[in-house]
């Protein structure tokens, strides 16, 4: 068998981020490359036989591949090598195995440690038959992409290495993993204001101890709950409680168009936070609630 030939090769096209992506070091041989926009666009022609409008339309402008800003694509890397031709069930493997049990993981805890969609909207397993390229299986998200970018400061790298390999999916209490459910599909869905309702239920699984007085009771816990100092929690207070007469709108009188971006963005960093906190703490719904009821603005509920 010709050595080239017994290398398949896997790339998956990251979406919405820019060059800190390269900072990032992963596990089981994955890595980050960085195109050109020639480059990207030699590759995806041969891949899949298409004229560069074609091809700039899907990857570039709906996937969000393409850095405009940078002129560059960025896309994670592996090798599996000594497959056959032929040997679908070891490409399987890899993908049920690397893809799915860890790289996909890996990049939805990316978008739970910061703002920013990135995601992986396309991913190939190819090889490279005598300068050609011979594509064997490929996936494609169904999803809405919201172009939201993705950016990581240079301080932030060790934390975030260590966020990402420490944390695991799924959450083990099931009230954390709903409410991280409810995150994710706040990226997926087109309409501002149903992305908002999802993550204030989000929000609501996380924080809400019962079924009176809600406004109230999500308000305050999440201003104990995430508030640094006494100052920073009436802040949050006030906020929540404002995100939710617009929750309160939508839901009982149908309002429309009625949530600001900043709005989502604001409320989905709430939820984002409670998350990490909630896994940091590391107790039950009832214990967390409990304990907020009786902590005030500005205290910190320690690790179990």
């Amino acid at each position: 068998m010709n050595t080239q030939e017994a290398k398949v090769y896997f790339k998956g096209i990251l979406a919405n981020v820019d060059s800190s992506i390269l900072q990032v070091d992963f596990n089981h041989g994955f890595r980050i490359e960085s195109f050109s926009v020639e480059e990207a666009t030699t590759f995806f022609e041969n891949l899949e036989k298409s004229p560069s409008m074609t091809i700039s339309e899907k990857y570039f402008m709906r996937f969000g591949c393409l850095n405009f800003s940078e002129q560059r694509m960025y896309a994670i890397s592996n090798l599996l090598e000594n497959v056959s031709s032929n040997n679908f069930s070891e490409i399987a493997r890899f993908d049920n195995t690397l893809v799915h049990g860890y790289l996909n993981p890996t990049i939805r805890l990316m978008r739970l440690f910061k703002e920013g969609d990135i995601c992986m909207p396309a991913k190939f397993y190819y090889q490279v038959q005598n300068n050609k390229i011979k594509r064997h299986m490929s996936g494609y998200v169904g999803r809405h992409i919201s172009h939201e970018p993705y950016h990581l400061e240079a301080l932030e790298i060790p934390i975030f290495q260590s966020f990402i390999h420490s944390v695991k999916l799924p959450f083990q209490r099931d009230f954390v993993q709903l409410a991280f459910e409810n995150f994710e599909l706040s990226y997926e869905i087109m309409n501002i204001d149903l992305a908002f309702v999802v993550l204030m239920i989000g929000l609501e699984t996380l924080l809400n101890p019962a079924h009176d007085e809600v406004r109230y009771r999500v308000s305050r816990n999440t201003a104990v709950l995430l508030g640094e100092d006494r100052k920073k929690s009436e802040e949050i207070l006030t906020r929540v409680r404002k995100l939710y007469e617009k929750r309160s709108k939508i839901i009982h009188s149908g309002k429309r168009r009625i949530v600001k971006k900043e709005d989502l963005l604001t409320l989905r960093d709430y939820v984002r936070r409670a998350i990490k906190e909630i896994y940091r703490i590391g107790k039950e719904k009832s214990e967390i609630t409990n304990l907020l009821d009786s902590y005030g603005f500005g205290e910190k509920i320690e690790k179990s």
